[in-house]
């Protein structure tokens, strides 16, 4: 078995999450050292740990095309879509009892749906086609004026399909004129240029991690002034929206990450297409693999299973040739049960429970292939065998 640590080329969960950028690191480490000073605090350092927050916050607006004091900082995605949902729902100046998400939203959106469901808000969760996008005559069907707000992901993490946020921010707009329209957005930052105006989205949920920043951080976006509710109160921070002292070493990361990965993404778009076709070309040698197809699917998530053999058990056969995979979504991944998105994609049990997802970031090249193939192969040699 192989033990050693795998290069960033064996690794294929960059959907759970990316490597750490050094570049970002080292631009923000000062942070942790001599800059560590609370950026609310009056004397010159603490005014300069501020400015590093501020730039930030700059640097993430342009990428963006918004306003900067649209960027409020948060603790990751998981908190975007928190802070998004139950500050739209608390929020006394917007009106509808009404809450839409689709089928495949990540558990974020899902859970906290959920826990509004309990307090009285109807919530209405839209189907998907086998091609795992939103249906949206389904979709047009469930909207009207009671309708406070719309969630839907714009890159599915375990299909990685994207949704047809224009078409629904038409239908929205033309159906339920005054409804908030949120996008998590933690898979397609960086990966692809996110259609807000034409889409006419109020809200983006973004996670540093998954675009090589660091754990932790993470950026609710209001792409127009919503009033949200904060969710932390004390000291005031975020503009009143998130209080809590900022991160400014994660802060500062997650901005120069986030530059430098889009600039990347933008340059490898031809490598990234080759890419994931060399990978469709592998798989099809094996004809008990059944790959995940759709019209929208994007480049950097590729979902397969291969039936009757679990998941996991795939999982480690590759894990042993140093290549790492993951079943699903990582924060289901301890759960020996299908995944939702995948069943409301159409997927059987058999073939959901064996699902597996490769995700590629910007360290996955074409050269690499020539050890991640061979590595790649053996392992699934061995498994179609069971």
């Amino acid at each position: 078995m192989n033990h050693s640590a795998p290069s960033l080329e064996h690794y294929l969960d960059n959907a759970a999450t990316t490597p750490m950028l050094p570049e970002a690191l080292n631009a923000a480490l000062p942070l942790l050292q001599e800059g560590f000073h609370n950026p609310s605090a009056l004397y010159a350092s603490g005014l300069a740990a501020r400015r590093a927050v501020s730039m930030a916050r700059e640097t993430l607006a342009r990428l963006l095309d918004v306003p900067p004091q649209g960027v409020t900082f948060t603790g990751g995605g998981t908190e975007s879509d928190a802070l998004a949902l139950r500050g739209v729902f608390d929020s006394p100046r917007l009106k509808g009892e009404r809450l839409l998400v689709s089928a495949i939203e990540h558990a974020a959106v899902l859970e906290t749906a959920r826990d509004l469901e309990r307090r009285g808000v109807r919530v209405d969760r839209i189907p998907v086609t086998r091609s795992g996008v939103v249906d949206l005559a389904e979709f047009e069907r469930r909207v009207n004026p009671e309708v406070r707000m719309v969630s839907c992901m714009a890159v599915n993490n375990e299909l990685g399909t994207a949704q047809p946020l224009e078409d629904m921010g038409r239908i929205l707009r033309a159906r339920a004129p005054k409804a908030v329209f949120h996008v998590d957005a933690v898979q397609a930052f960086t990966k692809q240029v996110l259609p807000w105006k034409a889409a006419s989205v109020d809200l983006l949920s973004l996670s540093a991690h998954k675009a090589h920043g660091p754990k932790g951080v993470g950026a609710l976006v209001r792409c127009t002034p919503v009033p949200l509710e904060p969710q932390l109160r004390g000291g005031g921070q975020e503009a009143g929206l998130r209080s809590g002292t900022e991160n400014p070493f994660g802060i500062v990361a997650f901005a120069h990450a986030a530059q430098w990965t889009a600039a990347r993404h933008r340059a490898m778009a031809a490598e990234r297409a080759e890419y994931r076709a060399r990978w469709l070309a592998l798989l099809a040698e094996f004809p008990r693999i059944r790959v995940f197809r759709s019209e929208r699917e994007t480049p950097c998530i590729l979902a397969f299973s291969l039936p009757p053999v679990p998941g996991e058990v795939s999982l480690h056969h590759l894990e042993q040739e140093g290549v790492l995979v993951s079943t699903g979504a990582a924060c289901h991944t301890r759960k020996r049960e299908p995944s939702h998105v995948l069943l409301a994609a159409g997927f059987p049990e058999a073939e959901a429970l064996s699902a597996l997802r490769l995700s590629f970031s910007v360290y996955n090249t074409l050269a690499g292939l020539e050890t991640v193939f061979p590595a790649f192969r053996r392992a699934l040699a061995r498994l179609e065998k069971l």
